[in-house]
């Protein structure tokens, strides 16, 4: 075995055939520019030995010299990584089975603006509860490092988190920093090694700390048109840290939407929540983004609610749709989508101009279209005004 081994790795070192003879060179190239490259397109000789087309090229800002191959099926090449709109040269190969080239034949190209300086053109930072948010577009859904710098005491800059990402409206948060105004600066790095300018900014997140749920309490208003479907599960488990689920179901009769409503105990300025759907206790992960896991909610807010419940005294925070990590079907689902579960979802308020005191969790939709809504726990940030 180990003789046949040998033998066999001797082999795979060989040309797949003995031809010394120089293939021929392509013919009709033609150049497109795109962002940060070009696409080479050519006619092939026609040769049966030949095995595939090389262009060899310098891109990057740190000027390797790199490699792409194409095979004999296609007649087209695409190059990319570079950051530099300037003429590039390329020089492209025939090789035969031999590992043959032909004589190098040299074309110009001149990519247009990089895909890094295009998503660094489009980099928005503004504050947020607890640090700051960046968003930018990246349609082309390249791979991105965003890093954020912040100084340290002798006022040099430090890296403080960096962001991966190949969304393409990536909306981030990076928090654990000091409400007080800072100096900030932001930059891409892409996986060919190109950096992109330098954001700078000056900003002041916002205070923020996690609401005191022992000052919540159940608030039952005329129109809450849902019962607690197991008794000995109530309300409260949303904010009593227990590890066991809450299932509300609309009163017979009564369809989606169904919403509970909780006085904070305190009025405050909702920056961030986080909805925990299910137990973690449970292994029945099968749960996660199904039966009843509400997928489209609603999260409302009053100072004056009126006893029978009507909407005209309620504001609305905001409306968040639950999105499944991996996008598997429902009833399948991978690793990542157990960690968020078990992690819970996280969602910003775009409206936090107001402080409020009482509010309404509203399901409009579930994941498995069930009326009955399970949740294991609702945690909210914010600035506090006041307790009571």
């Amino acid at each position: 075995m180990i003789l046949c081994l040998s033998h066999c790795s001797d082999l795979a070192l060989e040309p797949l055939t003995e031809n010394s003879q120089k293939p021929r060179a392509l013919t009709n190239i033609t150049v497109e520019s795109v962002h940060g490259g070009a696409i080479i397109t050519y006619t092939l000789p026609d040769d049966p030995n030949l095995l595939y087309v090389m262009a060899e090229f310098s891109s990057g800002e740190d000027g390797a010299l790199r490699v792409v191959k194409s095979s004999v099926f296609k007649n087209s090449l695409t190059l990319d990584g570079f950051k530099s709109t300037d003429e590039q040269t390329v020089r492209l190969y025939t090789v035969n089975r031999s590992e043959v080239r032909s004589d190098p034949m040299e074309v110009s190209i001149k990519p247009l603006i990089s895909p890094i300086e295009v998503a660094f053109q489009t980099l928005v930072a503004t504050h947020d509860f607890g640090g700051v948010n960046v968003q930018f577009a990246n349609e082309m859904g390249n791979e991105y490092v965003l890093y954020i710098l912040t100084k340290d005491a002798e006022n040099n800059w430090n890296v403080y988190d960096r962001l991966y990402t190949m969304e393409k409206n990536p909306n981030y948060t990076f928090r654990g920093l000091a409400a007080e105004p800072q100096d900030f600066a932001f930059y891409f790095q892409d996986k060919w090694q190109n950096t992109s300018d330098t954001l700078f900014q000056n900003l002041t997140p916002l205070y923020e700390e996690e609401l005191d749920k022992s000052l919540w309490r159940h608030y039952l208003l005329d129109n809450d048109n849902y019962y607690p479907l197991y008794p000995d599960r109530p309300a409260s488990n949303l904010w009593s840290k227990s590890t066991a689920n809450f299932v509300m179901a609309p009163y017979p009769g009564i369809e989606l939407p169904v919403w509970i409503t909780i006085d904070l105990g305190q009025t405050a300025v909702l920056g961030r929540m986080k909805m925990k759907a299910i137990s973690a206790s449970t292994s029945n992960y099968q749960w996660f983004y199904s039966t009843g896991t509400p997928r489209v909610f609603e999260v409302w807010g009053s100072n004056n609610p009126t006893f029978d419940g009507a909407w005209d005294s309620w504001t609305l925070l905001d409306r968040f749709e639950s999105v499944k990590p991996s996008g598997l079907p429902i009833g399948h689902n991978a690793p990542e989508d157990i960690a968020a579960g078990l992690a819970g979802e996280d969602h910003k308020f775009a409206n936090y101009e107001n402080a409020y005191r009482y509010i309404r969790f509203k399901v409009i939709q579930t994941w498995g279209s069930r009326p009955d809504i399970m949740l294991e726990e609702l945690t909210f940030w914010g600035t506090p005004v006041n307790a009571e």
